[in-house]
């Protein structure tokens, strides 16, 4: 995951007083820390302008703050916080290969369809097992990933009452044409 230096030099290695210990089981964390796969779903405009507003009291970017939000989720947030203190897992640098340069400029045409003024198409980055880890859970939940990624994120944001069913304002049709935007295989 890219995270700004600025960022990553506040997370010294062994300069907490208080490291976490390992208190689950052990868990593969390799590869968190790329943001190779895609997870695209709809959110209503109140969970658009929340999470906008979250994100920028937490100086953050969206695609940080709810890659870090799965895996606490997922993992739990005391083995986020030992990600973060171990620099593993979604804070483990990124090796660069030998005789590569990186660039982050770059240009991309938006493929975002208008899927009506309530509904906000959200397209971001997360690594691999991440969205493999959501899906696994999706099934268990018996929904669709978007479904259930967009009843996480609403019920962080404004707590369990909250959830897809409340989008108001929103037409059967649009509603269907944001379902099937998710559904989409990404073509890049």
């Amino acid at each position: 995951m890219r995270i700004s230096r600025d960022s990553t030099s506040e997370w010294q290695l062994g300069v907490n007083e208080n490291p976490l210990s390992a208190l689950g089981p052990g868990r593969d964390y390799s590869g968190l820390n790329k943001q190779d796969d895609q997870l695209r779903l709809w959110l209503p405009e109140a969970a658009r302008l929340g999470l906008g507003e979250v994100t920028k009291r937490a100086s953050t970017s969206v695609t940080v703050y709810l890659t870090e939000y799965f895996s606490a989720y997922l993992y739990g947030y005391h083995e986020l916080l030992r990600m973060r203190d171990g620099r593993m897992g979604l804070y483990e640098p990124l090796q660069r290969e030998k005789g590569r340069k990186s660039c982050a400029m770059g240009t991309t045409t938006s493929t975002d369809p208008n899927l009506g003024k309530n509904i906000f198409a959200l397209k971001i980055f997360v690594p691999k097992k991440i969205k493999y880890d959501l899906g696994k859970w999706s099934e268990r939940a018996g929904m669709p990933l978007g479904q259930f990624g967009r009843t996480l994120i609403c019920a962080h944001l404004f707590g369990r009452d909250y959830g897809p069913n409340d989008v108001t304002g929103t037409t059967p049709d649009e509603l269907r044409r944001a379902n099937q935007w998710e559904l989409e295989d990404v073509q890049e």
